[in-house]
């Protein structure tokens, strides 16, 4: 018989009175020792709060609540979150602010940020790379667009071991994957992973892990809001992000790696997917690093 234990707790505002009671699903005590992932929301707007508690409910995932930018600091410090959800219009101390400061404490200077704002401009997106996020995403946004990303970057995190839990014990699940080791996605996204995100094709991968083709898109529907291939080139995306950031590749080099013959076409989907082109984010990062501007590079960025 497996113990099941539920992860219950409340948010209360100081300027609205009630609390907000929060119940996530039932898991098996097994899963939440193990596969739990650790995510830190900072945000001053309780119904903001609340809209992403109800989109990851039901996830193998362990949530802390700040309601301003201080709070949020003493939470990550703290707390140690596997990645921060972060609002960037707070008032007093603005979600750039408080990111920046995140990336001067050695406790949370390697946790991924994700802003979100209802700022859409390339200066805003500029603004939150250069303060060391590593996604923008603009309100309002949806369960699935918030998902993807966030499991896409603890993910990667955790293969980058730059989490505080670090590599699990021998059948330990990932975050996202809150099913048993034989699950067909986790299995799937393993086959990926070791072929370095090659994309084999939907029906070889599918035989690989013994379904069909529609059973396997389903089931990267339901975890992920995206077919197995759209996850790909989401990872792949990030990969580019996390090459622009941290090497000096030349970006038609970065562009090959992610799997793009074209640097012209890589471009157009790394803006797509991050709001400005790969040279621009480069140069964002750079400057906040306090690096010397890389040189301008021909990938159509403009």
């Amino acid at each position: 018989m497996q113990r099941r234990s539920v992860c219950c707790w409340a948010v209360r505002s100081a300027w609205t009175g009630p609390s907000l009671a929060v119940c996530f699903s039932y898991r098996t005590f097994r899963e939440i020792v193990v596969s739990t992932a650790r995510i830190l929301i900072i945000d001053d707007r309780v119904e903001s709060v609340r809209l992403l508690l109800e989109y990851l409910q039901g996830h193998a995932l362990d949530v802390m609540v700040a309601l301003d930018g201080a709070d949020g600091i003493d939470k990550g410090v703290a707390g140690r979150p596997d990645a921060i959800l972060l609002d960037v219009e707070m008032p007093r101390m603005n979600g750039y602010e408080v990111c920046r400061k995140l990336q001067r404490v050695p406790e949370t200077a390697g946790v991924p940020v994700i802003f979100l704002s209802g700022a859409a401009t390339i200066e805003d997106r500029l603004e939150g790379f250069a303060a060391g996020g590593v996604d923008y995403i603009t309100k309002p946004f949806s369960a699935d667009e918030v998902l993807a990303r966030l499991f896409v970057h603890l993910r990667l995190a955790r293969a980058a071991g730059a989490t505080r839990a670090g590599p699990g014990p021998a059948g330990e699940t990932i975050p996202g994957d809150i099913e048993p080791v034989r699950d067909l996605v986790a299995l799937a996204i393993a086959a990926l992973e070791r072929d370095d995100l090659q994309w084999p094709g939907l029906d070889l991968l599918a035989h690989r892990v013994g379904t069909n083709e529609k059973k396997l898109t389903d089931l990267f529907r339901d975890r992920f809001g995206m077919t197995a291939h759209e996850y790909v080139a989401h990872l792949r995306l990030e990969r580019a992000r996390t090459a622009l950031a941290t090497t000096d590749q030349q970006i038609q080099r970065v562009a090959d790696r992610a799997g793009y013959l074209n640097p012209s076409d890589f471009s157009r989907a790394f803006r797509r997917r991050y709001g400005l082109g790969p040279r621009r984010y480069r140069q964002a990062h750079r400057q906040a690093a306090g690096s010397p501007a890389a040189e301008a590079e021909d990938d159509d960025d403009d």
